[in-house]
């Protein structure tokens, strides 16, 4: 074989890969995609991060830092909110359906993040309007702290309930 041949295969020697086959949920085109929960536990982990260091950032009185990272924050609960609720719940509750009881819960989960995501995004909304000074900082300090307990209550129960329920196939 010439070096010309090898970078030119004949088309009857050019090979193709093989398709790959990925579960999708059923009336859509959502397929399985093996990274999402690893990508959902990272966007948990950074949104705890962000909590935290707006927290530090309070306690500093970096009132602008605390601005910003509400802003960061903003972005990236929308961003994880359209993925879990578009990519996660719709593949689950679709391969779920005929499973009563699963379905019962995916729904309850599914309604409880939006409640849940609303109340955190008129938070987010108000205080970053809001002009943040001393005399903010203490109602402030105790909004973010609810909703931090919130965040993590939800993050928990969410890891431990319902990503073991994403599967490729059932």
């Amino acid at each position: 074989m010439t070096l010309r041949e090898f970078l030119q295969p004949s088309p009857n020697q050019v090979s193709t890969p093989p398709a790959v086959r990925r579960s999708q949920a059923p009336g859509t085109h959502i397929g399985y995609d093996p990274l999402l929960i690893k990508r959902l536990r990272s966007d948990h982990h950074r949104i705890l991060e962000l909590f935290t260091q707006t927290q530090v950032l309070l306690t500093t009185h970096d009132y602008d830092g605390v601005k910003r990272k509400l802003g960061e924050l903003r972005i990236t609960l929308q961003d994880h909110m359209m993925t879990a609720n578009v990519k996660f719940y719709v593949y689950v509750s679709r391969h779920l359906a005929g499973d009563a009881a699963k379905s019962a819960i995916i729904n309850e989960y599914r309604r409880e993040m939006l409640v849940n995501s609303r109340q955190i995004m008129d938070f987010l909304r108000t205080y970053s309007a809001a002009r943040l000074d001393d005399s903010f900082a203490d109602s402030f300090q105790i909004e973010l702290l609810v909703i931090g307990s919130a965040l993590v209550h939800r993050i928990e129960r969410e890891q431990a309930s319902l990503f073991p329920l994403y599967q490729a196939s059932y």
